[in-house]
């Protein structure tokens, strides 16, 4: 019968324990995906996947072992207490009288041990980001021979570690013997009081045996209890650090009134947009930039001009502090979050594959898209005939963030991947600037057409990228400095150029340098 019920306890306790962590892990998760981008502009990667896999599996030991055996020997405790005093309240007294100092035992370790678990999980977390730091720069890292610093650099961290959990050890150490101490104590006050009773005929043998049995069974539920006490405050400090990124709300959030944004055609207003970071430093500051249906609107400026921030606004990465941005006279913030982003496309400088395939990357953003769709995307960035010619085509693997691939081709399935989604608004982020020159034309050829009927925000630092705009503004520590606009006598690039000001100083340098550039290669 013990056997049996043996079994159903730790099968239930282990089923229930990991269904909790089961359904924790996955609010974290879900919570961390819908925190803004400003919670992940301050938080290190490593520290959070520290937060979600260590420290939630420190939970999971907790709901499936500590949990039940601390309130299984408390039980045992009370009802051998009880069974004391029933037999003789004399020495069941004496006995209690031990109680208060071992529940001060306990808290006084409770006090010290909780924030020594607490700096050993910081310090985890930090070794974890040192770690996972290291192994993405892996190619930098060893470009620059800084192999042996970074190896110093986690020695460091691992050492923090190691200290932190000695000192918790040592804390622990202390428990067992004053546990061993204070029942020695008890069971030979019971042995000397009790056997004087027996003596003088006040208890019998069998009372004075019984006590001295159940001291001994007492003896294991309270060791037990204290060693669990370790798991339940590393719990408690791991407990800490999951809900203290659960308790974090984020910036950007549907508003509880909140509509899909029906189809849109493109209309995209920017009325007096002020933004800053920290709320002190101004990115932008009264930005008004107005986009009709179609047209293509160029964003130039020197780098920190607030460019990128200021496309960043329109899927709402980051809310405006003033001003007021509307899409076809929707407000952006009295529309649902999903419904906006799936009418914006952005294909980003910045660009990460995931560890798929070619194909599979490309349909991330529309999973059910047919091969004759993602075949569409590949040939509109000038990839098709790459990805055809490869043994595996569209299912060749593209390696952990793309590294089997080279800039220019990680730029370009990253675009096919926007493209695909089919998006009413595109905005691109120098989608361009690591291809080669004869691409670069051919893709240019290419995206002209699938501008078409798209209001397009284009980020350019190669100003001839731009000629075809019909708007062009000139951005400068967070303001418009120049706009050019487009007619049907002359280009929006003509007509800025003819102002003579920051656009033409920024196009004059450039190909200054360009035609430098092309000397220099022809001299050699």
């Amino acid at each position: 019968m013990q056997g049996v019920v043996d079994f159903v306890r730790l099968y239930t306790t282990a089923t229930i324990g990991q269904r909790i962590v089961f359904d924790l892990r996955n609010a974290v998760f879900q919570h961390l995906s819908e925190l803004s981008f400003s919670f992940y502009d301050r938080a290190r990667t490593g520290d959070l996947m520290s937060r979600v896999t260590a420290d939630i599996d420190v939970l999971s030991e907790f709901f499936g072992r500590a949990a039940v055996i601390v309130l299984s020997n408390l039980i045992t405790l009370l009802g051998i207490l009880v069974a004391l005093f029933v037999w003789d309240w004399r020495l069941g007294l004496l006995y209690l009288l031990f109680i208060p100092f071992m529940a001060q035992a306990m808290l006084a370790y409770a006090r010290r041990v909780r924030p020594a678990m607490g700096m050993a999980r910081q310090r985890l977390a930090r070794l974890t980001n040192v770690l996972q730091e290291s192994l993405a720069g892996i190619l930098v890292i060893k470009l620059f021979g800084r192999e042996a610093a970074e190896e110093r650099k986690a020695d460091q961290q691992s050492a923090a570690l190691r200290e932190a959990s000695v000192e918790t050890a040592r804390i622990s150490a202390r428990w067992m013997p004053y546990v061993n101490v204070l029942m020695g104590l008890g069971t030979g006050l019971v042995l000397w009081l009790g056997g004087l009773g027996v003596i003088e005929g006040a208890i019998t043998l069998g009372t004075l045996i019984g006590f001295t049995t159940y001291i001994g069974m007492l003896l294991r539920p309270v060791r037990q209890t204290g060693m669990m006490l370790n798991v339940v405050m590393r719990s408690v400090a791991a407990a800490e650090r999951v809900f203290e990124v659960l308790d974090i709300e984020p910036d950007v959030r549907d508003a509880p009134d909140a509509y899909p944004l029906p189809p849109v055609e493109g209309h995209v207003l920017l009325e007096g947009v002020r933004f800053s970071y920290d709320g002190e430093n101004e990115v932008l500051s009264g930005v008004d930039v107005a986009a009709q249906p179609g047209e293509m609107v160029a964003l130039v400026g020197p780098s920190g001009a607030g460019k990128t921030t200021l496309v960043h606004l329109l899927p709402r990465f980051y809310d405006a502090q003033q001003g007021r941005i509307t899409i076809d006279g929707h407000d952006i913030r009295e529309v649902t979050l999903r419904s906006l982003r799936d009418a914006i496309g952005i294909a980003l400088q910045s660009v990460f594959l995931f560890d798929a395939s070619i194909g599979e990357n490309i349909a991330y953003g529309d999973p059910h898209a047919s091969q004759e769709r993602i075949a569409w995307a590949a040939r509109a960035v000038q990839m098709h005939d790459f990805i055809a010619a490869l043994p595996l085509g569209y299912e060749t693997p593209v390696g952990e963030r793309g590294v089997r691939l080279s800039g220019g081709q990680k730029q370009r399935i990253a675009l096919a991947r926007v493209l695909l989604r089919d998006p009413r608004i595109l905005i691109m982020d120098e989608p361009t600037s690591s291809v080669d020159a004869e691409t670069e034309r051919r893709m240019q050829a290419a995206l002209a057409e699938v501008r078409q009927g798209r209001t397009t925000f284009i980020i350019a630092h190669r100003l001839w990228t731009v000629q075809h705009a019909d708007q062009i503004l000139v951005l400068r520590d967070g303001h418009i400095v120049e706009r050019g606009q487009g007619t049907p006598e002359r280009s929006a690039h003509e007509a800025i150029l003819a102002e003579n000001g920051h656009y033409r100083e920024l196009f004059d340098l450039q190909f200054a340098g360009e035609a430098l550039a092309s000397e220099g290669s022809m001299a050699r």
